[in-house]
């Protein structure tokens, strides 16, 4: 308690202090510097005089050892972090201090010496303080396992942050506070919160006429949301804002960055046909711009496409293409990253010695990537099981430990024992591989939580493929009945594959058979049977596919070949034509007269085609006086929205301020349900503005979004579990406000009353097309239930009141149920016109 005190008296005593000094111009990360100049940076600095270079040079030191996870590393940052400060400070270089001291607080919290990174804001203030502050937030944010409760912890630093920010009226940082109160939102699955911290940075840059950040601030939002079916058209959206405002300042390495990441959202929503074409386009855009340092990552990222297809010729084009890139260039930076695609294309061949040789080669000329290197590590293991060599595998391994420290993150720590086991397991050493793979399994609840809290790029061994392969190991070892435990709580798994369900019903059938459960054992089997012919079927079309595709680019090479001929052979006659033309000189004294004729009748043309350009002239510019009044409605109907949605919140803020002097508790709920139906409405005015379409609303999103806000509203945590099954429909505004206002009076009645005393349920929410021409609104949950006297058509409360005169104002019916809880459902017809276009799928989601 006395520390915690101390600290928050620290804190308090540091913002207290006039600022005025330490600023800084630099973000809070650090540098990546290439592994390779270590040795000849160290050389350098014995020579190096005490002068402001060596500081620079200190730093670059500095930054190879904190991205590099070797034994020692951070302590050798935190070492060279506190040499850089001392010279800086006898030098009074003050741009030195300021980083020196990020790097030592960076190490710090990377070691997760928390207290040692809290005690570096008693030596700095001004705009330095709110840099350490910000870096220390960033400690919470930014671990993976962290719960919300230790997320929590960030926000008093978030908010120091940003009062100190605006008392130094330094812009730059309270910018950076704004994105990390962003990035906090995010990771408590707080979208709109976190978005809107975004959108204050860029209307500030707007006004300013600030093209340059507003273009760098929508990239960064489409880059920090997590990636879900709710947040897509926001990613699409944002990048595509980045990628226009960078076209107009001629910056094309970004308009080409901002390519491929939209090419990369559609890959990660099933759309590969999009990503090909938007990876295809970045390749063309960057040598077009000659911009030949970016060719290598673009080549690798169409590589990586092509052998997910399963399109090896292809990958394996693209990957030697980048390669080929960098030797031009005499560019070692990128090697590893092209000899990490090489390897896959080879392991996904089962080329499996030639796959190890180029993951060793990435191990060599990158020893340590924040991504690759334990992800890399489990490619490598497997391939060298498959090859038949796990004793090389086990010695890797064991090295790899002796070396580096231990994992800091669940996700790396069940890497590694999923990969021991594996190891052990092809040995034969099945006592050694029981235990690493029952540590895989205590650890995968902590990493299936780290997995929902983060997007990226991890490929984890959580859930499904973790209990599959506890299960196949004692399947294998004849320990059936345990066996069986794990094989079903990987079909009971939510990341359950096709391919994984098949492996586990074929283990399952051995593990019923050798029990003696034949039904069990027979229906294992014929599930088995199913889903292998059903992906064998996949795979063969998948195949069909691209040999299509290959078929089509080979007849459009051999059709282009033949016009080149046709091309040949005409000009050739061309040439015949005009010698001929020598000899006909003597027939055309008798075509003068047919001549005359001729240009008189084309005079006449002449003047009937000007006649026809002038009214065409005419047409056009009525065209484009009609198209800038339609431009300047569409804007004028936009602003009008925006404008009703602040409207909404400022009447939103009055109720609050209101509720802050209320005292009975009536009052209060009644401001709170006020705000909460405001809000609903709110929401619905923004998207519209926010969207291309202003004529429609999409309910699938809209729906995720209200339901997250009044989860968050009412704090139920765990307690409550939100299950939503949305159909992608489009409404009106008309019936949009009405479905928001129901849905707000239906949801607020459950969470209120349906589970007192802090009761555990469900609450679910259905939205789908009852039939061709009606909409279905369903909210129910499994709480207590109404009173059996109770009568819809006799209750009196505002809230029935008003949801019953929104479905009349829908044209629809209300109707209630309490059998097992409460639901409440509302069928009224669907007034939009659809256009023609394929059906969309169902989005279903769980909110807990």
């Amino acid at each position: 308690m006395r520390r915690k005190a101390a600290f928050v008296l620290c804190l308090v005593l540091a913002y207290c202090r006039i600022a005025g000094a330490q600023p800084t111009a630099d973000g809070i990360g650090i540098d990546r510097q290439p592994f390779t100049k270590r040795a000849a940076w160290l050389a350098q600095l014995k020579v190096l005089k005490e002068d402001t270079s060596k500081v620079n040079l200190l730093l670059k030191i500095g930054g190879i050892y904190y991205w590099n996870d070797s034994k020692g590393s951070l302590d050798s940052a935190v070492t060279i972090g506190r040499s850089a400060a001392a010279l800086s400070k006898s030098l009074k270089y003050t741009k030195g201090y300021t980083d020196a001291y990020n790097l030592t607080c960076n190490a710090f919290t990377k070691k997760r010496d928390l207290e040692s990174a809290k005690a570096l804001l008693k030596d700095v203030y001004g705009e330095m303080y709110v840099r350490l502050l910000l870096v220390l937030s960033e400690y919470y944010i930014n671990h993976k396992d962290a719960s919300p409760e230790e997320l929590r912890k960030a926000l008093p630093y978030l908010e120091l942050a940003n009062k100190q920010s605006i008392r130094q009226r330094s812009r730059k940082w309270m910018t950076e506070s704004s994105i990390a109160q962003a990035k906090y939102h995010f990771r408590l699955s707080e979208m709109t919160a976190g978005k809107n911290c975004f959108y204050r940075v860029i209307k500030y840059y707007k006004q300013i006429g600030d093209k340059e950040q507003q273009a760098h601030w929508w990239q960064e939002l489409a880059r920090y949301i997590p990636d879900s079916d709710s947040t897509y058209a926001t990613e699409v959206y944002s990048i595509n804002k980045a990628k226009a405002l960078f076209q107009e300042l001629g910056n094309m390495e970004e308009v080409a960055t901002c390519i491929w990441m939209e090419g990369y959202y559609h890959w990660q929503h099933d759309k590969p046909e999009l990503a090909e074409k938007l990876y295809l386009l970045e390749l063309q855009t960057l040598r077009t711009a000659k911009l030949d340092k970016e060719v290598t990552a673009s080549c690798q990222r169409l590589s990586g496409l092509y052998e997910k297809q399963r399109n090896y010729d292809k990958a394996m084009h693209y990957a030697l293409l980048g390669l080929k890139n960098l030797q031009t260039l005499n560019d070692s930076s990128q090697y590893s990253s092209i000899y990490l695609a090489l390897g896959n294309i080879h392991r996904s061949m089962g080329n499996y010695p030639e796959s190890i040789r180029y993951y060793k080669l990435v191990y060599a000329t990158s020893p340590v990537h924040r991504v690759w290197t334990y992800n890399l590590l489990r490619l490598l293991i497997d391939a060298q099981i498959k090859s038949g060599h796990p004793d090389e595998g086990l010695n890797f391994l064991q090295k790899f430990i002796k070396e580096r420290d231990t994992p800091q993150t669940s996700v790396n720590r069940q890497l590694l024992a999923f990969a021991f086991g594996n190891c052990y397991s092809a040995m034969k050493r099945y006592a050694e591989a029981e235990n690493y793979y029952l540590e895989m399994i205590r650890l995968n609840k902590d990493v299936e939580y780290a997995q929902r809290s983060n997007s990226g790029k991890m490929e984890p061994v959580a859930g499904a493929e973790a209990f599959l392969t506890i299960g196949q190991f004692y399947a294998n070892t004849g320990k059936f009945e345990h066996a069986a435990r794990y094989l079903k709580l990987a079909l009971a798994s939510e990341s359950l594959t096709p391919t994984f369900e098949r492996d586990t019903r074929h283990m399952l059938f051995k593990a019923d058979s050798a029990a003696g459960n034949l039904m069990a054992a027979i229906q294992n089997y014929q599930r088995f049977k199913f889903l292998s012919d059903s992906i064998e079927n996949n795979t063969k079309s998948k195949e069909v596919s691209i040999l299509k595709a290959n078929f089509k680019a080979a007849q459009k090479e051999k059709d282009i070949r033949l016009l080149t001929k046709e091309a040949a052979l005409h000009k050739e006659k061309l040439e015949l034509a005009a010698r001929t033309e020598k000899y006909a000189y003597a027939g055309f004294a008798v075509l003068l007269c047919v001549l005359g004729l001729l240009y008189n009748s084309y005079r006449i043309k002449q003047s009937k085609n000007r006649q026809l350009m002038e009214q065409q002239k005419t047409i056009s510019i009525k065209n484009a006086s009609l198209i800038q009044l339609v431009t300047e409605k569409e804007w004028l109907l936009r602003e009008v929205h925006h404008r009703v949605k602040n409207n909404l919140q400022i009447v939103i803020s009055l109720l609050n301020s209101q509720s802050a002097y209320l005292k009975e508790e009536v009052a209060v709920n009644a401001i709170v349900e006020s705000r909460h139906r405001i809000q609903a409405m709110s929401m619905l005015h923004q998207r519209i503005y926010q969207s291309e379409d202003l004529t429609s609303i999409g309910m699938s999103s809209y729906i995720h979004e209200l339901v997250s806000y009044l989860n968050s509203s009412f704090n139920t945590g765990k307690r409550i579990i939100f299950n939503i099954h949305v159909e992608k429909i489009e409404l009106d505004l008309s019936q949009a406000v009405p479905i928001g206002l129901i849905l707000n009076e239906a949801i607020t009645n459950s969470l209120k009353y349906a589970f007192p005393g802090g009761r555990e349920g469900e609450v679910r929410v259905s939205f789908i097309k009852a039939t061709e021409d009606d909409i279905l609104l369903s909210i129910a949950d499994d709480g207590m239930g109404l009173p059996s006297a109770f009568d819809v058509d006799a209750v009196e409360t505002f809230g029935f009141r008003l949801m019953k005169g929104l479905a009349e104002d829908l044209e629809g019916s209300l109707q209630v149920h309490s059998e097992c809880g409460t639901t409440l459902q509302v069928l009224f017809p669907h007034r939009i016109l659809q256009a023609a276009s394929a059906p969309d799928p169902v989005a279903t989601d769980s909110i807990s």
